[in-house]
């Protein structure tokens, strides 16, 4: 458990490092930062797949085999849409959103090749399979989709090309993806963490994607709230 902890801690204090002190460099030069993203994918699957294993590395190899590192960066980008239009840190991070999270879908790609192999057994029986399993793969197919569209439309050559409100629509299927991946977070840890397992680090990890998704939610609420009541001051105001 203490090392689900280190490796969490490890990937929230990367993605800040990142989005706060060396966004400015981000905005400048994301495609060095892709790439960075990009190399640590690839040593971590040379790493899983050639059989190597240092007892040692194990927290920073969890980083992104459990996708911490990808959900930190995601949670920094979730967490910037819900804050107030005049924070100064929503203004600082706001710039740099899709960079970021063409970053968090980069590093996801190691997650999902690895456990890639325990999925791909069970699609010529899908319907056969425990429905657990069945619903892991059916969201994890649409929760790979919905990121993928996500993620292309970051990148300004796609964003610059869409009209605004087509965009503006197909960001709102972040929404649906926050569903979706916590509903894949529940059936992947669920088992460990109440099942015959009963691991603490399984338990202590649901609990904490739970707190998250949870006040997000109230947040994002909160923020709906906030605007609609501003726009009927507006609204008010101008038909005077």
């Amino acid at each position: 458990m203490f090392d689900d902890v280190l490796s969490a801690f490890v990937a929230v204090v990367v993605a800040l490092l990142v989005a706060l002190p060396f966004g400015g460099a981000l905005k400048r030069r994301p495609w060095l930062f892709y790439l960075m993203a990009c190399a640590m994918v690839a040593l971590h699957l040379w790493y899983r797949l050639s059989g190597h294993y240092v007892a040692s590395l194990q927290v920073f190899i969890d980083v992104l085999n459990k996708g911490y590192l990808a959900c930190a960066f995601l949670a920094i980008v979730m967490f910037v849409g819900v804050l107030d239009e005049r924070s100064s840190l929503r203004r600082r991070l706001q710039p740099i959103r899709s960079e970021l999270s063409i970053i968090s879908f980069i590093l996801i790609v190691s997650h999902a090749v690895i456990f890639l192999p325990t999925y791909l057994p069970h699609l010529s029986v899908l319907f056969s399979s425990r429905p657990s399993m069945s619903a892991s793969i059916v969201i994890a197919t649409m929760l790979v989709v919905v990121y993928l569209v996500l993620t292309l439309t970051s990148f300004h050559v796609f964003r610059t090309r869409m009209p605004y409100k087509v965009w503006k629509a197909v960001q709102r299927l972040s929404y649906l993806m926050v569903a979706l991946l916590y509903a894949h977070i529940v059936l992947a840890l669920g088992r460990s963490a109440f099942g015959g397992y009963h691991s603490p680090g399984a338990l202590l990890a649901l609990a904490t994607y739970t707190v998250i998704v949870a006040v997000y939610g109230v947040l994002r609420a909160r923020k709906a709230l906030r605007d609609r009541s501003r726009q009927a001051v507006s609204t008010e105001a101008a038909s005077r």
